[in-house]
């Protein structure tokens, strides 16, 4: 168009993928030139909702587009490695989903095409791009905590918040019954799982794992799709401890749904100086010593929050480097494949 925006494609217009074009329609700096879904009917509505000029029904034809700069990929996780191998090779900037990928192994390959192709590759972990967590972030990096020896990490959901296998929108009922399939990269340790590793890691500054043991359930899921026509064989309840080279450690719990009093989501920082803790609907909270009395502190944080989607037309047109590198999301692939070798070790 000449008129200086990025031109911006999203691939996958689902939940998620709404709330990319959502942001993306919102932003100045950027023109929401098209779209891709597998249901023509939902396309040529979003079409129509959003204004985008182009619509595809196949990703590859999106990817081919000339006109499209910079894409955010929003497919199950199945689809996200080869869909952003060939963005990237084809000349896109990729704001992908998480998780990254199916495994580690696909997450190298993509941050690989990144590298070689000189493009921009980011992550969408959303919640590293909270204030709070980027006021923690700083807190740790400052040394007000000392060396931070353990984390404690989760995403507890209670009963009755497992994934429904449909959802409903303007054109009907549509299949979402992706999250409970092995097959297409769902389970509650790739979904909720892989936010809270990367919080972890993010906060403890991406130690190099030694190893992992953990445990993957699948103990609601079935009976909750029972009926439905669905398959529900991903986990829904996860638990595992890593160790790191450099001897810290972390704990990690997450759930789709199970017998707790509510949902939380939590991170729990232990340092040799001091300790944090985040929790949802919580403020954070700092323990340290203060003239040799041990003291609780609520800061007030004035960090502000932001989206990945802006994120990326920061990096974009601004030249700010990526808050999520492509590396990190790897690190986090290579625990959450930990949990799963762990689980299938112990069953054989």
């Amino acid at each position: 168009m000449g008129d200086g925006r990025i031109r911006v494609g999203v691939i996958g217009v689902g939940a998620m993928g709404v709330g990319h074009v959502q942001a993306y329609k919102g932003d100045s700096r950027c023109e929401l030139l098209a779209l891709c879904d597998q249901s023509p009917e939902w396309l040529d509505h979003a079409k129509r909702e959003y204004g985008a000029r182009l619509g595809f029904t196949k990703w590859e034809d999106l990817v081919a587009c000339e006109e499209v700069e910079a894409v955010s990929v929003c497919l199950p996780t199945i689809f996200h490695a080869p869909v952003t191998v060939a963005a990237l090779r084809a000349g896109k900037h990729v704001l992908c989903e998480k998780p990254m990928a199916m495994n580690a192994g696909q997450a190298r390959e993509m941050a690989d095409a990144a590298r070689e192709m000189g493009k921009l590759l980011l992550i969408g972990y959303n919640q590293r791009f909270g204030g709070d967590i980027q006021y923690l972030k700083r807190v740790v990096d400052e040394g007000q905590l000392g060396e931070v020896y353990f984390v404690r990490t989760g995403w507890r959901r209670a009963m009755g918040a497992l994934p429904p296998p449909t959802a409903c929108r303007a054109t009907g009922p549509y299949n979402r019954n992706w999250f409970n399939e092995k097959a297409m990269g769902g389970g509650v340790t790739t979904d909720l799982g892989s936010h809270v590793v990367d919080l972890a890691m993010y906060l403890m500054g991406f130690p190099k794992v030694r190893q992992v043991v953990g445990c993957a359930y699948t103990k609601f899921g079935p009976e909750f799709v029972a009926g439905t026509g669905a398959t529900f064989d991903a986990d829904d309840h996860s638990v595992a401890f890593a160790k790191f080279e450099n001897g810290a450690s972390m704990m990690i719990e997450a759930s789709f749904g199970c017998y707790i009093e509510r949902d939380t989501v939590f991170q729990a920082i232990y340092g040799d100086k001091g300790g944090a803790h985040r929790e949802s609907g919580q403020p954070v909270k700092l323990f340290t010593q203060v003239a040799g009395a041990y003291t609780t502190i609520i800061p007030r944080i004035e960090i502000a929050s932001t989206t990945p989607m802006a994120h990326f037309l920061d990096c974009l047109t601004e030249g700010k480097p990526p808050l999520v590198r492509p590396e990190e999301g790897v690190a986090v692939a290579q625990i959450l494949d930990g949990i799963y070798a762990s689980t299938k070790a112990d069953s054989n």
